[in-house]
Formats: C-alpha cells, structure tokens, sequence
C-alpha cells in the first residue's frame, strides 16, 4: 500500500506495449511509484537527482532514458502546453517541489526572464559583484619559496593535508607546487647558488 497525502492523486504512466516489465503512475506531488496490477499495491520508486531536479531513469526496450519528474508531472496533470511552451517552470523557485499547483509551462523566454528573478541567482549575482577582481593569487612569493623549502625537505615530517591548512591551499595545489606545474618561476635560494 502506497503512504499518500490526503489529495494525491495517481495516474498511470503510458508506455509502449511492451516496453517496461513493470508499471508506473506519478501523483500530483511528483511522486512514483512501481506497480504490477493495481497502483494501490505499488511500491514507492526513488528516482535520481540531475542538478538539482528529481529523475526517474527507467529503460525501455532496453535503452536507457531519463525522464524529470517535474515534466512528467506537468504532462500528465496540467492542461496541454499553448504553442512555443516547452519548458516547465517551478513558481517558488524549489526544484525539489514537484506539486502540480507549483508548476506551469512556459517559452524559453518566460523561463530565462523566470530563473533571472530567482533569489538564489540574485544572491550569486551579488556574491559577484562583492567578490575583489583585483584579489589575485592565494600565495605570495615569498610564502610559496617557505611552502617549497618545506615541501622539498627530506627530513618533513609535516602531512601535506596540513601544510594545505595552513597556506589556505588545497593539497593539489601543493603537489603542483612542488612538480613544478605551478609558480615555476620561484626558485629556491639553494637552487640559485647550484647553478
């Protein structure tokens, strides 16, 4: 027995004759379940998760195809798309809110102009415009000869995790440093002297 909100409504997902081994319905809130003769009897199907949106990967016929669950729910439960409506829009912005009243179709324009008002997108806008485009490089030259001497030292004793934490690098960074691939240009004082 499928656990349901109390106005959730089931239909059954048309396929091609022969195309999937069992059944499938999706709800009015984007859920879906497996079944095999009734929907009352179906199990609850998980989908996946496609930046951001909920999937249902199935196979049918054999050939792997994902379908997004907030389109399957618009298709099957508001009214057919107007001409040029291709693309289907969550009102509140939530990916994750599948309900057929938080949803609608839309052109590609709306849908742009729509993504444009979303206040994660205007946060990031405003992240950017704060963000220094003067700020550079993490290291200095002279903290990337101390990372060099430390890192070229036989007897470090120090973990790379570590020297990361403390230089405000990521680990990659420092084999970098360390290959060559990045600040070659800074040469040890040791090295000088040899050549």
């Amino acid at each position: 027995m499928v656990n349901s909100h109390w106005n959730e409504e089931w239909k059954e997902m048309q396929f091609p004759l022969g195309a999937l081994r069992k059944n499938y319905a999706i709800s009015n809130y984007g859920n879906v379940i497996s079944f095999s003769k009734k929907i009352s009897d179906g199990k609850r199907v998980k989908g996946g998760c496609i930046k951001g949106y909920k999937t249902l990967p199935l196979r049918p016929f054999g050939k792997s195809t994902t379908y997004y669950i907030h389109k399957l729910v618009a298709q099957y439960f508001l009214d057919p798309p107007k001409e040029g409506e291709e693309c289907v829009i969550h009102c509140d912005y939530n990916k994750v809110n599948n309900y057929v009243g938080n949803l609608r179709w839309a052109d590609k324009k709306e849908t742009y102009s729509h993504q444009q008002a979303n206040p994660s997108v205007i946060e990031g806008r405003e992240k950017l415009k704060s963000r220094c485009p003067d700020a550079g490089p993490k290291l200095t030259s002279t903290q990337v000869m101390r990372l060099k001497m430390k890192l070229l030292d036989p007897e470090r004793r120090t973990k790379l995790r570590i020297l990361a934490k403390q230089f405000g690098v990521s680990e990659m960074q420092l084999h970098r440093i360390r290959k060559g691939e990045n600040w070659a240009h800074i040469e040890l004082p040791d090295a000088k002297e040899k050549q």
